[in-house]
């Protein structure tokens, strides 16, 4: 006797998933938008779900928070995209490692970071912004600063290899703070957003000066 019973069919979750991926998007990018717009304390989880045209029950199951959401929203924007990959194993990042001078890793390094900048400035603005008023944000303000201090530390490693300096740690530090300070999101700010500089001349501005600033690391 035969079984006339089919084989179950397997489930596939491929179809929820992207729509995950999809609210998800949408979420950070009606978060993004509002932070700038409205500032953080303003902006509410319910505002962006309805931006997002998801539930707020739907962010909440994605970000738990509104601060966590601003985080990722952040990262983001620095990373350019929602991966988990690394800043510093992205291409772009690992090209400016392969600089034959020092001069080099600082030109494609100011390439890439005056990307990242146009992107995530104005959500820096907004963390700085609310960071005095909200615990949580001053957390993520100062979890932000580490994190690209770490990050302007392998670059500066770089540098000072191609002076020759690379095995004095006195020295890599002055050039880790250095390319640090310069390179920052509020240098950025200054020049571009207040003072509008094409994103050109700061290139060339930032390269100029931090170059003759490590020389004499």
């Amino acid at each position: 006797m035969t079984s006339s019973r089919q084989p179950r069919r397997r489930y596939d979750a491929s179809g929820r998933q992207a729509q995950a991926r999809e609210n998800r998007a949408k979420v950070i990018a009606a978060a993004t938008r509002l932070f700038v717009e409205q500032g953080y304390t303003p902006t509410s989880i319910a505002q962006v779900a309805a931006a997002a045209g998801v539930s707020a029950p739907t962010v909440f199951a994605h970000f738990t928070s509104k601060a966590n959401l601003l985080k990722i929203a952040v990262d983001v924007a620095i990373a350019g995209d929602d991966e988990e990959v690394p800043l510093h194993q992205r291409p772009a990042m690992r090209r400016v490692h392969d600089g034959a001078t020092a001069e080099e890793v600082l030109e494609r390094f100011a390439a890439a970071g005056a990307d990242v900048a146009a992107r995530a400035n104005p959500l820096f603005e907004v963390v700085h912004a609310a960071a005095d008023a909200d615990p949580e944000i001053a957390a993520l303000a100062a979890e932000l600063d580490r994190q690209r201090l770490a990050g302007t530390s392998i670059i500066a490693a770089s540098v000072a290899d191609r002076l020759g300096v690379g095995g004095d740690p006195v020295a890599v530090e002055r050039i880790r703070d250095t390319i640090w300070t310069m390179f920052s999101p509020q240098v950025y700010g200054l020049l571009v957003v207040r003072r509008g500089w094409p994103p050109e001349a700061y290139r060339a501005w930032v390269v100029r000066a931090a170059a003759a600033a490590v020389a004499d690391a």
